[in-house]
């Protein structure tokens, strides 16, 4: 079992989605108040990113200190109580904390085996949640199937990047597509789309899609849901 997965983006009309080379955008499609205001709209209290994504909620860099004794390498639900969630990959243990929430939401890590024993101490001390999701690199079937076990959560939000979201593509694991799309064009060669699936270039398209659901909003915006159909 996994969640019901919902890959919510905001993007230019091409479907690349780096935000801040938009110079040009109208009055009312802002793009940062149109993601968060639509994904509220869900009511879904989880999100998933990947690792570069995950960093802007991070709390810098800094040298780890030592633990005193070995960590068990074991899936760590450090918060029981909580409601809802900020899952971030992190496969390589790069990512610091010294709170365990963004805005409220309790930070759970999908880490694998390479993570160090100073890492998972770093993590606990920080009160930061953390499931073990492969041996070398994330697995987002294994990911996907432990938020579900571990943390309760049959509902969650895709938000990026467009490689963590290809991946989960790519594993047939996203119900719904939720794109926003803002009236301009990117074309930049090789700037992160929505879905870039990691590896060599499928030889057919990912997936198809069924609308259910379209909106026309301020500024020129359109908000298109599908449905994924695999």
């Amino acid at each position: 079992m996994k969640p019901y997965v919902i890959c919510h983006m905001c993007t230019s009309i091409d479907g690349r989605i780096l935000a801040s080379r938009w110079n040009r955008l109208p009055a009312g499609a802002r793009t940062s108040k149109l993601f968060e205001t639509t994904a509220a709209s869900f009511g879904i209290g989880a999100w998933v990113v990947g690792t570069t994504t995950m960093k802007e909620f991070a709390d810098g860099t800094f040298q780890l200190k030592a633990a005193k004794e070995t960590v068990e390498r074991v899936d760590h639900f450090a918060d029981t109580e909580a409601k809802s969630f900020a899952i971030g990959a992190d496969s390589k243990g790069v990512l610091r904390y010294k709170r365990n929430n963004v805005d409220g939401d309790h930070v759970v890590l999908l880490v694998s085996e390479l993570v160090s024993n100073d890492y998972l101490a770093h993590l606990r001390a920080a009160g930061v949640s953390y499931l073990f999701c492969g041996k070398d690199h994330v697995n987002v079937t294994t990911a996907l199937r432990k938020i579900r076990k571990v943390l309760g959560i049959r509902k969650l939000m895709l938000e990026g990047g467009g490689t963590f979201n290809g991946a989960v593509l790519k594993a047939g694991l996203i119900d719904e597509i939720s794109q926003v799309i803002v009236p301009i064009i990117d074309g930049g060669t090789g700037v992160t789309g929505i879905c870039d699936i990691p590896g060599k270039t499928p030889k057919n398209a990912a997936a198809g899609l069924r609308v259910i659901n379209h909106k026309k909003l301020p500024g020129g915006v359109n908000w298109f849901r599908y449905r994924v159909v695999h």
